[in-house]
Parts: structure tokens; C-alpha cells; sequence
């Protein structure tokens, strides 16, 4: 009832504060999905979906039926492959924006620093770490080819249909990640970088329904860190989790081994994951990975640390706005 009450509050003006956010958070848990889940159809009426009938992208032309089954797949799993890849050219072109453009890396000095301040090229900085991520999104506006894939109909017509609600498109990220044997630094580094990293178990929780669509602009395969993830555990949280944080292989696996799946593919292959699911990043035993990822949420409501950085302008005719980890654009 207090998720919910904070929610209605959040809704008519009341800005996101870390209470609510975290009993949020606990309710997750608590309820398996339970307080999540009926706040979130409340959040449905009070912001229905768009009507969509048939959306041209990326994906081809998708009908309603075509969205429909895909999203009752993603209900019924957690997860779905789509049988398109993107294409060779426009993989790379990511790549070669990836190449060039500043990222921060992940840090395993100090407890209050996740990201560097500074930034590097990827290339020329590999043995700083095991992530290096883009966290200025306005970075993204200088590349086409990124602007057209935020901006494509089929994926807002997925979240659209998914998450039953108005979908906003609230994260855009890319990041490298390579292999923890390749850093010179001791064991409990490489936990806390395995850690921040989430290449251990866990659930996202940032906000009350989400979809994330990554795309794979390297071939992954299992020994190059494919998304792996726990099928069914987006509907109920299984009652081997009790508590919110970090949970090993060994655990999970013991549990729920049967359900476990490793999702690989080749460079421009694309997933749509329900990251409120059990998943994480498997960690790397060889080579490199480059991931795009896009979130679409149902509503704002949540974590109150983003954002802090905010940019408007056009792009093909539509009103685009940056804002720190969140984007939100409108036709």
C-alpha cells in the first residue's frame, strides 16, 4: 500500500526521493512482484499504451499480431531473440563510434567511485578494466546511425504493447567489456569490479516495469560474455531469493539450474529482456564485447539519483531530450 501511495504522490507532482525508492525496492522482494505489479496496472490506466497498428524499423513492418507474439513470449520466458540482425554496415558504424568516442571505466580503488572521472579511449586503455561505458549521453547525438536505432517505430511498439503504458525510453548505453585476466591487480579487485560490473546474479529494480533491448555489435559466444539469464524469474521472484544484492553461480544454479539459459549470438543480433528477471553479464574468458542497450519504463517513478544533465534538440522532425541516463523523444 506504501509503493502505491508513493506512487499516486509521484504521479500528481511529488518529486522521487530515496525512501520511497527503496521501499519500492524492498517490495520487490518482499512481495515477488505482487505490490510491483498492481501499482504498475494502475499505472496503465492512468497513462494507457498509444494505439499502434503497425510500426516500420529496424525489424521490418510489424502488425499488432506480430508485436502481440513476441510480447507473450517475452511474458511467458523473460526474454526474446529476434530472428533479424542488424545490418553489417550499421554494425559497423557503431564500432567505429565506439573506437573513437571518450568512455569512463569502472573502478576498484575507492568504495564511493564506480566510474572514472575521466575519460579514455577503449583502445588505448584496455588494461584499465573490465568496463568501460559511455556516460554523457549526449555523446550519442553525434552518430546517425545511433539516432535512428533510439528513434526506431518497432521498438516503441514493442515496449508500447509490453509494459501496457505510454513506454518512455529512459536509458541509452553502450559500454566494452573485456576479461578480468587481463587487469594486474589482486583478487578482491576483481570481485568488486565482478560486482559492479553485474556479472553476478541480480535483478534490476531502478523502476517499476521496464524492457531493455541489447544489441550485440561484437559475436558472443560463451566464452565472450553472453547475457544470461534465469527464464520465468521476471513473473516471481523464486523463493530461493529473499533479500535485495548479488547472488553466485553456485546459488542460483543449485536452485534453478534447468531454468538457465545463455543467450549468444553473432554481431547485430538483438534481444529484448524483462531485466527484472535473475540475470547478469557472464564474465569474459577471452576476447572483447560491445554492447548497445536501450530501456524503456512504464513510468519515472524510482530511482531518484538521475537524472542531472539535460539537452533538447531536433532530429528528423522530432523533439529529442537528453536527460544524464535518460532520453525521451516524442513525435
Amino acid at each position: 500500500m506504501k509503493t502505491l501511495i508513493n506512487f499516486l504522490k509521484y504521479h500528481f507532482g511529488k518529486p522521487n526521493d530515496q525512501a520511497s525508492y527503496l521501499k519500492m525496492r524492498r517490495d520487490y522482494i518482499e512481495s515477488k512482484f505482487n505490490v510491483i505489479n498492481k501499482v504498475s496496472a494502475i499505472n496503465g490506466l492512468l497513462n494507457p499504451k498509444y494505439k499502434i497498428e503497425k510500426s516500420e524499423g529496424i525489424l521490418g513492418t510489424l502488425d499488432s499480431k506480430e508485436a502481440n507474439n513476441i510480447c507473450s513470449e517475452i511474458k511467458k520466458e523473460g526474454y526474446y531473440v529476434f530472428p533479424n540482425l542488424l545490418s553489417p554496415e550499421l554494425v559497423e558504424e557503431m564500432k567505429e563510434f565506439a573506437s573513437t568516442s571518450p568512455f569512463h571505466y569502472l573502478m576498484a580503488e575507492e568504495k564511493g567511485i564506480i566510474y572514472s572521472k575521466d575519460t579514455v579511449k577503449y583502445r588505448d586503455s584496455k588494461n584499465l578494466s573490465n568496463r568501460y561505458q559511455i556516460l554523457n549521453i549526449s555523446n550519442f547525438k553525434s552518430s546517425a546511425s545511433i539516432l535512428n536505432i533510439v528513434t526506431d517505430a518497432n521498438f516503441l511498439h514493442i515496449a508500447n504493447q509490453y509494459l501496457n503504458s505510454k513506454p518512455i525510453l529512459d536509458l541509452v548505453v553502450m559500454w566494452w567489456s573485456n576479461s578480468l585476466k587481463n587487469l594486474d591487480i589482486n583478487e578482491e579487485k576483481k570481485e568488486l569490479l565482478k560486482n559492479r560490473s553485474a556479472q553476478m546474479f541480480h535483478f534490476d529494480m531502478d523502476r517499476l516495469k521496464f524492457l531493455k533491448f541489447f544489441i550485440y555489435l561484437t559475436d558472443v559466444d560463451t566464452n565472450t560474455g553472453p547475457h544470461v539469464y534465469v527464464k520465468g524469474t521476471h513473473n516471481k521472484i523464486p523463493s530461493y531469493i529473499n533479500k535485495d544484492g548479488r547472488y553466485t553461480d553456485e546459488h542460483v544454479s543449485k536452485n534453478d539450474e534447468k531454468n538457465i539459459v545463455e543467450i549468444t549470438g553473432k554481431a547485430g543480433s538483438i534481444i529484448a529482456v524483462d531485466t527484472r528477471g535473475l540475470h547478469k553479464g557472464k564474465e569474459l574468458e577471452e576476447g572483447e564485447r560491445l554492447i548497445f542497450q536501450l530501456e524503456f519504463t512504464n513510468s519515472m517513478f524510482g530511482n531518484p539519483q538521475l537524472p542531472q544533465v539535460s539537452e533538447k534538440f531536433k532530429y528528423k522532425g522530432n523533439d529529442v531530450f537528453f536527460k544524464s541516463y535518460e532520453y525521451f523523444f516524442t513525435k
